[in-house]
């Protein structure tokens, strides 16, 4: 299956970036330029991964790196993780700890609002 990351507004004011399909090592790099691009805007965002079918260690790859560039630029983000296909990755490496990962969309735009 192909990847799409589109970016769409939220009401709050948020990008909302919504990932759909296999992230995996094919089409990681088009994961990780979409979030470049959303870093190199300077703004917070919401990274929407519940459409997300398989999520391989070339896509947690880019979580990761997702998370050194936030905190080096002092920029709040979180993740969108609801289903089981991207949980449960992120529980058996650990990242499910370590990364702001929430179970809706209302509930990380809630974590980055304050």
């Amino acid at each position: 299956m192909l990847l799409t990351v589109d970016v769409q507004p939220h009401p709050r004011g948020v990008p909302l970036l919504r990932v759909l399909g296999d992230v995996d090592l094919a089409t990681a790099p088009v994961f990780q330029q979409a979030v470049r691009e959303q870093v190199a805007r300077r703004h917070k965002f919401v990274v929407d991964m519940d459409g997300v079918d398989f999520l391989s260690s070339a896509g947690l790859a880019v979580l990761v790196d997702l998370r050194e560039q936030m905190a080096e630029n002092n920029l709040k983000w979180a993740v969108v993780a609801g289903r089981q296909t991207v949980t449960r990755p992120l529980e058996i490496t650990g990242l499910l700890t370590i990364l702001p990962i929430f179970d809706t969309v209302p509930a990380a735009m809630d974590a980055i609002a304050v």
